[in-house]
């Protein structure tokens, strides 16, 4: 069975030999623990079309005493603080630093669906999808919103239906059309979306919010996805439970939730009633860098028999940080591939 059809067999609940493994290129793990993370995600491959790539930070984002320390401004214009090598910074200097200044603000151009750069990437996935079901777009509104502007003041203009702040995410929702436009045109299998919507206990912002205000323009960035006949895959870490069939209704095919605070029999049976392929994606936060490899071997095996008897819809996810120890890392990656 190949990648790509062992994919497919997930998404359609219909008992692949075995989970797909889905890697992603950390590259706080790769920095920590290097070739050799490389050499055991080669003996393992995985059922997603990835490359790895070890980080080699400029000598110049080091202080005298070996300490990492960068500023690097993202393609919304956000300068953003690293203290950590490939671990989320911090913003320090926002695109739209006050509310004054969100009408003049102006959107990066999005790719051409036309040309010799498109026409190369469009055959690079072409070629890829002969052994891979291809994952790619990227798709958040919430997120860039905030990373546009202060997290606190997008919160109380997003409840308050502040006119400037409603007027930059529907002209965020265009640009983001753009995006998935290219990512159809040079075919992509799943599009990928995501929002963090909650904390380790709750929501974010109030279930009325999210209805009255992200939900209608999720909806409408993802009808073209499904009018293409693609798949949607949404990520949103934290207590997101109150707007799971939310985004059912909307049209998700997948869903990457934070496993560990889901009912994982409840949850896994309601996802199969909905026909949601979920991530499984061990808990970082404890497991993986305090666990034991025999925790993780057991955690790995519960989870795969509870997908494996609901008709297999589900992917193993691996994203190694920094502070996974190699041994917890190598039993993961062992058991997500049945070893």
């Amino acid at each position: 069975m190949t990648p790509r059809e062992r994919m497919l067999k997930a998404f359609a609940f219909d008992d692949p030999d075995r989970l797909p493994v889905f890697y992603h290129p950390s590259p706080a793990g790769l920095y920590v623990h290097g070739q050799k993370l490389l050499d055991l995600f080669r003996e393992y491959p995985p059922d997603n079309a990835v490359t790895f790539e070890i980080p080699r930070p400029a000598p110049e984002a080091f202080d005298a005493d070996g300490r990492y320390h960068e500023f690097k401004k993202d393609e919304l214009g956000t300068v953003w603080e690293y203290r950590i090598v490939g671990v989320a910074g911090h913003p320090r200097e926002y695109a739209i630093p006050s509310a004054a200044d969100i009408d003049r603000y102006e959107f990066p151009a999005v790719p051409a669906c036309s040309g010799e750069a498109f026409e190369r990437e469009r055959r690079r996935i072409e070629q890829l999808k002969q052994t891979y079901l291809v994952f790619g777009g990227g798709v958040s509104i919430f997120e860039r919103l905030h990373a546009l502007r202060p997290f606190e003041e997008v919160l109380m203009d997003v409840t308050a239906g502040e006119p400037a702040t409603i007027r930059l995410l529907d002209r965020l929702v265009e640009y983001q059309r753009g995006t998935l436009e290219y990512a159809l045109a040079v075919g992509t299998d799943v599009i990928m979306f995501g929002d963090d919507w909650g904390t380790q206990d709750s929501l974010l912002i109030s279930p009325e919010v999210f209805r009255r205000v992200f939900k209608p323009r999720l909806a409408a960035l993802m009808a073209p996805v499904k009018r293409a006949g693609r798949k949607i895959f949404y990520h949103s870490c934290g207590a997101v439970y109150p707007l799971y069939e939310d985004l059912v209704e909307i049209g998700i095919n997948g869903l990457w939730h934070q496993i560990g605070l889901y009912d994982a029999e409840a949850f896994a049976r309601q996802a199969a009633a909905n026909r949601t392929v979920l991530f499984l994606h061990m808990d970082r936060q404890r497991l993986i860098p305090l666990g034991t490899p025999g925790q993780i071997r057991e955690t790995v095996r519960r989870y795969t028999d509870i997908h494996r008897r609901l008709g297999g819809g589900a992917i193993h996810y691996v994203e190694v940080e920094n502070d996974a120890p190699f041994e917890n890392v190598e039993a993961w990656v062992r058991a997500v591939n049945g070893c």
